[in-house]
């Protein structure tokens, strides 16, 4: 419309014969792009976007779903700079978000087509450009027949240059040149902090981000995350390197988050549709989730992985571990391996934006195990796997931190505050005593000491015992001794205590309540929309 304007003595945009109005496009998208990374704050807030954080991402979305994705499947994208190209998949997934469906709304089919069509988008670029970059080849394993079905046309020959005019063209080349200065002082400020600062980051960004997670499944999620969190910085994962100085480019890694942010996004939305479309059919139970053609579809997408290897020790105890429950989850535990062993090698890097990414990635991997199988029940037995794996190993990696001295302070400092109380409360009664006694006599603060010490009998009068049967219980037969004895002090137990079948009716009960839960969830939307319809 611009170069038709009668006023206008010369053409603004270039557009190629046969493509269309894409050049117009690009000169926009351009514009957008070199305004949004002007200075250092904004290359600053550019970081921040690379990983979805709950306080900052409800923002209004700066372009349409339909025209976001339109953008990203076209071929020419993928000879667009790398920085450009995460600037694009950032705002496919901010267009994306991560909010669950309104209960009361309409499910729009064609909603959930862009979700999965996002997902599969950003597996093919995720694959394509982790070939692309300098990682060892037993992490990226046989893969290469996934990128040679080239099922989005990227063998198109189309520059992404050759659409943009000679000073667009300089704004970019200068812009990013800007951004190599700014990716310096990120890693200047990300060098100081130590492996003990990047779990604590970690774990806090977990429970920041366990709002996405089922609500019955929350406590487990963390238990399972929290396991993967402290085995991975004490890994060694030898050669195997996701970022080298030198040798890998800024860029790249943008690129990198960038895609895994789309992919959880993408996933996540589509796991929320699928459970709400199913459930405003019939509530059955959660297998009924599974078996509906939309879940389908993201295992198929999933399956992608397991051309992927097996090859750091994070990917191998977890293989292990799952290895007993062969029957669940088939192919969504390829890309779980694969998270785990990303988010080691990021850990590695000290890229704490790359760490929150294949966390929350490996959290809505946790919601798609629910929507399969109905419970955590395979992943939870990482916890105990990591109860016996630790305890036959020093702390020296890792300044001390591991999952028996974690298990181990956590219940010993509970125990402290507990004898803090005890021993305030009973100083507390003493002085109050002594004055009453310096004003009324010895027998009223002989009364006092008695009621005192009687509660302390009543105390001392119940049966207790160490947490050994309670161990035994969790571990199993094939429990080591010196894990029992390790913690078995720090656990009091009642006297002939049933503890295996209170665990048992424990796990029962929970399962019981979420798909109680569930379906009453789904009664109460049901109403409110029978009453909206009148």
């Amino acid at each position: 419309m611009i170069d038709c304007a009668p006023s206008r003595s010369e053409r603004l945009f270039m557009c190629p014969s046969g493509h269309g109005n894409i050049g117009s496009v690009l000169e926009v998208i351009c514009a957008h792009f070199v305004v949004s990374l002007s200075d250092e704050q904004a290359f600053e807030n550019f970081h921040n976007r690379l990983f979805w954080c709950h306080r900052d991402d409800f923002r209004i979305p700066e372009m349409s779903l339909p025209a976001a994705l339109s953008l990203l499947l076209n071929p020419i994208m993928l000879s667009a700079p790398k920085l450009f190209q995460a600037y694009l998949i950032l705002m496919v997934s901010e267009a994306i978000g991560i909010r669950m469906p309104q209960p009361n709304t309409m499910l729009d089919l064609k909603l959930m087509d862009c979700y999965t069509v996002a997902f599969e988008r950003s597996i093919f670029l995720y694959t394509r450009h982790m070939s692309s970059l300098h990682v060892d080849d037993d992490f990226l394993g046989d893969n290469s027949s996934f990128i040679r079905s080239d099922l989005h046309g990227s063998s198109s020959k189309l520059n992404f240059e050759c659409f943009l005019h000679p000073a667009t063209r300089d704004k970019l080349h200068h812009l990013i040149s800007k951004s190599y200065d700014a990716w310096n002082s990120y890693l200047s400020s990300m060098s100081s902090r130590t492996n003990s600062e990047l779990v604590a980051a970690s774990i806090a960004f977990m429970k920041e981000s366990l709002c996405i997670v089922d609500e019955s499944f929350k406590d487990e999620a963390l238990s399972i995350l929290s396991c993967i969190i402290l085995r991975n910085p004490s890994d060694d994962n030898g050669d195997t390197l996701l970022y080298k100085k030198e040798e890998t480019s800024s860029q790249d890694i943008y690129l990198l988050a960038s895609i895994l942010k789309l992919m959880s996004s993408s996933m996540l939305q589509a796991i929320w549709y699928v459970k709400h479309l199913r459930f405003s059919v019939c509530p059955k139970s959660l297998e009924d989730v599974s078996s509906c053609k939309g879940c389908d579809v993201i295992v198929d997408i999933l399956g992608c992985f397991e051309h992927f290897s097996i090859s750091l020790p994070i990917q191998k105890f977890l293989c292990e571990t799952l290895r007993s429950h062969p029957a669940r989850h088939r192919k969504s535990k390829w890309m779980f391996f694969h998270f785990s062993g990303l988010l080691s090698l990021s850990y590695a890097s000290g890229l704490d934006f790359l760490i929150k990414d294949c966390l929350f990635a490996l959290m809505v991997l946790l919601n798609m195990f629910i929507i399969e199988e109905g419970d955590l029940a395979a992943a939870d037995s990482l916890f105990v796997s990591s109860l016996e794996s630790f305890s036959s190993k020093s702390s020296d990696k890792f300044e001390g931190v591991t999952a028996i001295s974690k298990s181990s302070q956590i219940v010993s400092s509970k125990i402290r505050k507990i004898q803090e109380m005890y021993l305030r409360k009973h100083s507390t009664i003493c002085s109050n005593g002594r004055k009453q006694h310096n004003q009324a006599g010895t027998s009223e603060y002989g009364s006092i000491m008695n009621e005192l010490d009687s509660d302390v009998s009543m105390e001392d009068a119940k049966e207790t015992c160490n947490g050994e049967i309670f161990l035994k219980c969790v571990l199993g037969k094939d429990a080591k001794s010196n894990v029992i004895d390790d913690l078995s002090d720090f656990i009091e137990c009642e006297q002939g205590k049933n503890y295996s079948g209170w665990l048992r009716d424990r796990q029962k009960f929970r399962i019981w309540k979420y798909k109680k839960t569930t379906i009453r969830r789904w009664r109460r939307k049901k109403k409110s929309w029978n009453h909206l319809k009148g």
